[in-house]
């Protein structure tokens, strides 16, 4: 379907009430109504080339911020090149597993991802996870129930192709309430996405469009069926000299997450700076760096209060 130029999907064509007459059973269809209009297929406008650029705006952006993400960022440019070229003017990539070291920012490049393209994304940690419900949600039956994560994610941010992050892929679980790596296989795989039955909604529901990124710290404990299913791609984390910039990027991006512009956060003296730095390069850790800059934003914060206008 395409409205003024742009192309949209309807995931649901329908949501059945529950016909038992529990009240909290039938809002079901009410509640989840927007997933049976259309959602936008977004990410066009970072698909195509800024002025003289030989690669897409979306990899040109990413690849300023994360210059060590080579490979991963590579494969992006060409799936987003191929999509214009075959008149799909929408982030449409194939299913990715970034594998590299703890700490290298495999997920924060996941996320930036979906925030550049106008996607929109989500996360889920497989670290620990031994049931399906995260993942494949709660059946109708269930007094909590709730549909899959994909159709989560695509009702917040009002896209059909979120970007849906499984972290920590390898850290899966096994237990009795379902298999996740089994409903993961399922919703990777196109053909069966396009028609993936949700039991909150009582409907199948088209999650083909869903931009898929795994990232694992290592991929031997993986099964064969899983990593036939998406693109291995292995990273490395920044080095010593990408310090300044991993700094900078982190300083955005904890001001994004508190809703802030950088420039509100608590200024950050010459000797704060260069022990962060010197955290950096010696520990070549981005969470850790993340975790430093938070807690030296707090602190700064508690002693000197922010001043609203």
């Amino acid at each position: 379907m395409v409205v003024d130029g742009k192309a949209y999907i309807r995931p649901c064509r329908s949501i059945p009430s529950e016909g038992n007459g529990a009240e909290w059973m039938t809002s079901i269809a009410t509640l989840y109504e927007p997933l049976t209009t259309p959602l936008p297929l977004a990410g066009a406008s970072t698909l195509t080339r800024a002025r003289q650029d030989k690669e897409p705006r979306i990899a040109a952006a990413l690849r300023a911020e994360a210059p060590w993400m080579t490979a991963a960022i590579d494969r992006i440019a060409d799936q987003a090149a191929f999509s214009l070229w075959a008149g799909r003017p929408w982030l449409s990539l194939r299913p990715v597993l970034l594998v590299g070291p703890p700490g290298a920012g495999k997920t924060h490049l996941a996320r930036r991802l979906g925030a550049l393209s106008g996607c929109g994304d989500a996360v889920l940690s497989f670290a620990g996870v031994n049931s399906n419900v995260e993942l494949a949600g709660n059946p109708r039956g269930f007094r909590h129930t709730q549909p899959c994560l994909p159709a989560m994610t695509m009702l917040r941010t009002g896209t059909a192709n979120p970007v849906v992050v499984i972290d920590e892929v390898e850290k899966v679980a096994c237990g009795d309430n379902g298999d996740p790596v089994a409903t993961l296989r399922g919703m990777l795989e196109r053909s069966t996405a396009a028609r993936f039955f949700d039991g909150c909604l009582a409907v199948e529901i088209d999650l083909s469009h869903v931009n898929w990124v795994l990232t694992a710290n290592r991929i031997d404990r993986l099964p064969a069926p899983l990593l036939s299913r998406v693109d291995v791609v292995e990273v490395a984390g920044p080095g010593p000299e990408h310090a300044e910039l991993v700094l900078a990027n982190l300083w955005r991006s904890v001001a994004r997450d508190a809703g802030l512009p950088p420039s509100a956060l608590p200024h950050i003296e010459v000797a704060a700076e260069a022990s962060l730095l010197r955290l950096f390069r010696n520990t070549r850790s981005v969470r850790r760096l993340r975790r430093a800059i938070e807690t030296l934003v707090a602190v700064s914060a508690r002693h000197v209060p922010r001043t609203v206008n």
